[in-house]
């Protein structure tokens, strides 16, 4: 018999004080250390090898800077179907290792299994090669500027031309920080744009050169001019015969959302995510920008998520409203219905945060508004 250490009504130490890692409609992937839940996201979305979208490439990125990541993002997008993966520049993490090996991609119609953005080690591409991985650099550059241009020629020149989402725009973000940018991670991911970096009032000449050689391209400017001055925009619209469009905001947090809810005026450009039809978002905040890269996955298979900015603590009033806004009327009988994903560990985004993103997700998030 168990014994009852507790009398009638009066409830045990500790009584219903675990926190859920998921709620109904948020989904949250769990891990503080940046390799396993590099890893956790590639679980998520390759579940094994048997499946139809199985990766054709992995990327390998220097774990230590943001630029790569965010610019090797839109080499995620078909024809390679390839998720990010972080590394040490000497070192191959065993469990980043151990994940190429589950997932043992393919190679069909692409340079090498595993492509190499960024200053990885000979050392460390050898290692790879001993498995018998065969590997590609795209580019092997220390200057994030340099290693922006040539991911950015690197995804341009083997896009199949009928891919016009990718031959058509390019996306320009400040190199110097990546709080007003990084939404762009998951629009090159989930479309293959390739991504440029410029610094605030100076383009450097390796970006002169790219947007040189790109003239006829749209370009999209994701940012204020707190990170994008005026003078560098108007810069590239004298180097250009296509057009210049900027999305901006008075935070990260509203220029992910208006980011979110662009539709450009003379392309197909932007998430268009303006009407109540259960979409599904990715909240992440900024101080781990590791696990946004990581998760631009979520943008590329399965629910297609645009990013959306968020503070540890609370849920920003501009992405409250919003998510509101596209909900779809409480009492639809039938999907699509809404649902979110978080990105990061309870020490990134806090439990009580997570429970608010619930609040506005579930479909009674409207009677109660």
């Amino acid at each position: 018999m168990i014994e009852i250490k507790y009398r009638l009504n009066e409830q045990p130490e500790n009584y219903f004080n675990t926190n859920a890692i998921d709620t109904v409609n948020t989904t949250r992937i769990n891990h503080e250390d940046i390799y396993y839940y590099n890893v956790s996201v590639s679980n998520m979305i390759y579940p094994n090898k048997n499946i139809s979208w199985r990766p054709n490439a992995v990327i390998l990125v220097p774990s230590d800077k943001w630029q790569f990541g965010v610019c090797a993002s839109s080499v995620v997008h078909f024809p390679f179907n390839a998720p990010i993966f972080f590394t040490e520049r000497n070192f191959m993490p065993p469990v980043v290792l151990n994940e190429i090996l589950r997932l043992d991609p393919t190679g069909e119609g692409v340079p090498a299994k595993v492509l190499i953005a960024g200053p990885v080690s000979l050392g460390v591409e050898n290692y790879l090669k001993s498995f018998g991985l065969t590997t590609y650099k795209i580019t092997d550059t220390d200057n994030v500027y340099n290693a922006s241009a040539e991911i950015g020629d690197f995804r341009l020149n083997i896009t199949p031309t009928t891919s016009q989402e990718v031959t058509k725009d390019i996306i320009v973000i400040s190199g110097q920080y990546y709080g007003e940018g990084i939404p762009a991670a998951f629009y090159a991911a989930h479309m293959g744009t390739p991504i440029i970096l410029v610094q605030k009032d100076f383009i450097p000449q390796s970006i002169v050169s790219f947007i040189s050689n790109n003239p006829s391209k749209n370009y999209y400017l994701l940012g204020s001019e707190l990170t994008i001055s005026q003078n560098v925009e108007q810069q590239i619209r004298n180097m250009i015969s296509g057009n210049v469009n900027r999305i901006s905001g008075n935070s990260p947090y509203e220029i992910s959302v208006n980011f979110s809810k662009y539709e450009s005026p003379i392309d197909n450009f932007g998430w268009k995510h303006n009407t109540a039809n259960g979409w599904a978002f990715s909240y992440g905040e900024l101080n781990n920008w590791y696990n946004i890269i990581s998760s631009v996955l979520l943008a590329h298979l399965g629910k297609h998520t645009p990013l959306l900015v968020i503070d540890n603590n609370y849920l920003p009033a501009v992405v409250r409203e919003y998510v509101i806004n596209v909900n779809p009327q409480n009492m639809m009988p039938e999907p699509p219905y809404m649902h979110a994903y978080i990105l990061g560990s309870f020490s990134d985004i806090s439990y009580e945060t997570q429970v608010e993103i619930e609040k506005v997700t579930n479909i009674m998030a409207k009677m109660e508004h």
